[in-house]
This record gives C-alpha cells, sequence and structure tokens, in this order.
C-alpha cells in the first residue's frame, strides 16, 4: 500500500498563524502588569510604603507584583509622576500610622528604587519632610544653650553646617538658637530653664549629662577609655542603649560627640603624682572628678565653670582638668605653663533636647505617631553630620590644640609607669565605688566587656 504524506499547501500558513495567534490572544497568558487596574497599582504602592516603614522584607507574591509594576513603568503604561504622585499620598496617610526609627531611616530611602519602581531617595526624602512642614504653622526655633565658648568648632559646626542644613531641608521652617559660653548658666541651670519651658536644648558637658542622664556617667570614668577607637566602638555599640536612658528621662539626644580627652593642667611644674598633690586643683564636673581625686589623694578646690578662668588669674586655683579646645576658647592657656601628657579621662559632648519641645507642644495638634516621625527624621538628619563634626572638625582641632601650646612653650610632662599604675588602681576603684550609685554595674559590666573584645581584636 503506498502511504503519502499529505503536502500542506503553502499559502494556507499566514492563514493558519494568525489564526493561531487570534486564539493565544484571547487567552490569559498576558503579564500582570498588563491588566494591574489603577486600584491594583495604589495597592502595590500601599504595601511597598508600608514595608519601608517598617523595615519589613516583601513576600514572594509581594515582589512578584513589585515586578509587574516595574515592568509597567519600563513598557510605559504607567507614568513616573503617576507613581511618584501615589507614594507621597501613601506616605503622608502613613506617617500618622506607622512609626519610622532614626536607625532605619537610612535603609529605608536605599530601598526605595526597590520597592517603589521609578521612585527615588531623593523624591521620599522630599516628601518625608514635606509632611513634616506641614506641622509647623509658624517657623519652629528651638532655644538651646551650652557652656562651649564662642569661635570653637562646638559652636561653630552647628550654626554654620548644621543649621543651614536643616533651613533648607525645612523651607526655612526649622532652626536652632545657640546661647554659648556660659551665658544662660552652667548645665544645671539651662537643664533647669529646660523644666521651665524657658530654653528647649542643652549642649551639655559631662556634669549636664550626667544630671540629666545619670547612665552615661559611666562614659567619662577615668582611665576607661585609651584612644578615641575604643570611644567610638562603645558609643556605636550601645547606642540604642544609650538613647532609650535619654528617653526615659525626657530627653532626646541629637548627637554625641566629644567634650574631648580631659589633661591636667598647671600652672606649677609637678612631675610626679606626690607634687600634684600640693597643687591647688580645680574640681566642677561631680562625682566621677572628686571621686578619683580622693582616691589619689588630691583635695581639690570647687569652682563654677564661668568662674575658672578668673580664679585661675586671681591664684584661687593654679591646676584644673579640662580638654584643649576648652582651654584654648577660655583662653586659660594665658595661665597654664604645664599638661600631663597622658589624660585622665574622656567625656563626650551630648546635645539633648527636652520632649518638651516637641511632643507636649504639638500634641494637642497631631497624632502621637506623627510627631514621633518627626521627631525621628529630625534626628536622623542631625545624627548624618555626626561623623563629620567629629572627625572633621573636633578631633582635629583638640590635636592643633596640643600642638599650638606646646609651640607656645607649655610643657608636656610624661608621669612615670609607678605613678601611671597607681592611678590606674585608683580608677579602678572609682568604677567599682560608683557602681549602682551613680550608674548601674550591670551597664558597666557590659562596656568593660566589649572593651576587652575590641582590644583583643586589635591585637590579633
Amino acid at each position: 500500500m503506498n502511504h503519502e504524506v499529505p503536502k500542506i499547501r503553502l499559502g494556507l500558513i499566514p492563514i493558519v498563524a494568525a489564526f493561531l495567534f487570534l486564539i493565544m490572544s484571547t487567552f490569559p497568558f498576558n503579564s500582570i502588569a498588563e491588566k494591574m487596574t489603577e486600584s491594583q497599582i495604589q495597592n502595590i504602592v500601599a504595601i511597598s510604603v508600608q514595608l519601608l516603614m517598617n523595615s519589613g522584607e516583601p513576600t514572594d507574591e509581594q515582589s512578584r507584583k513589585i515586578q509587574s509594576l516595574k515592568e509597567m513603568v519600563d513598557q510605559g503604561s504607567i507614568g513616573k509622576k503617576q507613581i511618584g504622585q501615589i507614594a507621597k499620598d501613601q506616605f503622608f496617610a502613613d506617617m500618622e500610622k506607622y512609626r519610622m526609627s532614626r536607625y532605619e531611616i537610612g535603609n529605608m530611602l536605599k530601598r526605595v528604587p526597590v520597592l517603589l519602581p521609578s521612585v527615588t531617595e531623593k523624591e521620599i526624602h522630599r516628601i518625608l519632610w514635606e509632611k513634616a512642614i506641614q506641622m509647623l504653622e509658624e517657623p519652629l526655633v528651638l532655644k538651646t544653650a551650652t557652656l562651649a565658648p564662642q569661635g570653637t568648632p562646638w559652636i561653630i559646626f552647628p550654626e554654620t553646617r548644621l543649621n543651614k542644613y536643616m533651613k533648607k531641608i525645612s523651607k526655612g521652617k526649622f532652626s536652632a538658637k545657640i546661647y554659648p559660653g556660659g551665658v544662660m548658666g552652667e548645665d544645671i541651670d539651662i537643664l533647669r530653664k529646660m523644666d521651665m519651658g524657658q530654653l528647649d536644648g542643652c549642649g551639655c558637658s559631662a556634669l549636664g549629662t550626667f544630671k540629666a542622664i545619670p547612665e552615661l556617667a559611666v562614659f567619662t570614668l577615668p582611665r576607661l577609655f585609651l584612644n578615641y577607637g575604643e570611644v567610638d566602638y562603645i558609643i556605636k555599640t550601645f547606642r540604642k542603649e544609650i538613647d532609650t536612658e535619654a528617653e526615659k528621662k525626657g530627653y532626646y539626644i541629637d548627637f554625641i560627640a566629644d567634650s574631648g580627652f580631659f589633661y591636667i593642667w598647671l600652672k606649677n611644674k609637678a612631675t610626679n603624682l606626690d607634687e600634684l598633690r600640693k597643687q591647688k586643683m580645680l574640681t566642677w564636673m561631680g562625682d566621677v572628678e572628686t571621686s578619683i581625686f580622693d582616691e589619689l589623694k588630691i583635695r581639690p578646690i570647687p569652682v563654677p565653670v564661668p568662674e575658672v578662668v578668673a580664679s585661675l588669674n586671681t591664684g584661687l586655683i593654679n591646676a584644673h582638668v579640662s580638654p584643649s579646645p576648652w582651654v584654648l576658647g577660655t583662653q586659660a592657656y594665658l595661665q597654664d605653663k604645664y599638661y600631663i601628657a597622658q589624660p585622665l579621662y574622656y567625656s563626650p559632648g551630648v546635645q539633648i533636647f527636652s520632649r518638651k519641645a516637641f511632643m507636649d507642644r504639638f500634641r494637642d495638634k497631631y497624632p502621637d505617631n506623627l510627631i514621633h516621625n518627626f521627631i525621628e527624621l529630625r534626628i536622623y538628619e542631625i545624627r548624618t553630620f555626626e561623623r563629620e563634626y567629629i572627625d572633621k572638625n573636633l578631633r582635629p582641632y583638640e590635636a592643633k590644640c596640643l600642638a599650638a601650646f606646646q609651640t607656645q612653650g607649655i610643657e608636656p610632662i610624661k608621669l612615670s609607669d609607678k605613678d601611671m599604675a597607681e592611678i590606674d588602681v585608683a580608677a579602678k576603684q572609682v568604677w567599682n565605688n560608683l557602681a549602682d550609685k551613680v550608674y548601674s554595674k550591670a551597664f558597666l559590666d557590659k562596656i568593660l566587656q566589649e572593651l576587652e573584645n575590641y582590644r583583643n581584636k586589635k591585637n590579633t
């Protein structure tokens, strides 16, 4: 039997292909992006915004929908401005529903291009501030005071760099007024005026920091930190705990900078501990400082900070423990002839603002979540400048001051290993004496453990 393969006429091929295409086009093989309604688009954007604000990760299904939205944008099925407007409306609504964190805002902005196709970090940053600005019917000028002298980086950087930036992003609605040089009194006076509502903030020295947030006294323990690497590591490690302690006391911390390492400055030469004990030593900083003096059998003379220079001039005191920028800014160096090369302790400088400055001011007008988000956004912005403030301003200035003093003839004196060993023993006694009185022993123990870990890593 002869079996022939049937022949298809070539002329039928285009007809068959067209027929198959027509059939396929009626089946649901289109991407989700081609079928997405405006309501579905809004839902995807809402999911993305919620994930951004809550630092969440999308499910596989959510990722697929976000990818489909990206395809729509790439195909031109939906405009970039439309997505941006939907995102803006959603952020405006959700800033009253969800709480952002100062620790996560930076990561949130970095994730914007992944979760919101065609929208940029810069656009969302602008949207966040646009919502925040709506709260400020009138320009808000926060009043803060400090002992830091005019003309030092403690004043110059906040006034010129930070304040200028905050005015820019808030379109002139937000700024700070700084009262320098102790014109509002010592830190204790400033804190009292904050309680009374006369001031909003304090650029605290150690004394003010410990009064406002006693737990932070641990950071000024004598001989605890030996260099800035250790300081930075410990503050970074415990940053959230520090913020929590501050907020328990009713304060928000804008930034933690340096008062710096504190050195013993002398009018008369003293080359050992016995000779130091004969000096008329100033004290002003509170329990930690007086405790180390007690252990070393140094009998200090208490003098308020605004009167220190006058007391040096009159001879009431002839020795003091201070950071080099302060010595320059107050011109105390005109009475100093020597300094002990090994620092006695480190002290942070902490800018705090009271809860009254924010929550109580806005509570009757806006939801708590929105006020919270404004505070977190503001703190986030300021902290983006923290490393620049410290690494490019405060620490280089401290080094320049020490170098300049030596050029001017102020002589560094290095104590013997024996004397330093005695100071270290006394310092550890202070650590133990003040534990669970000024700060918690548990907090100190955690810091000591992390310091040991850090030093071990550096030595390997």
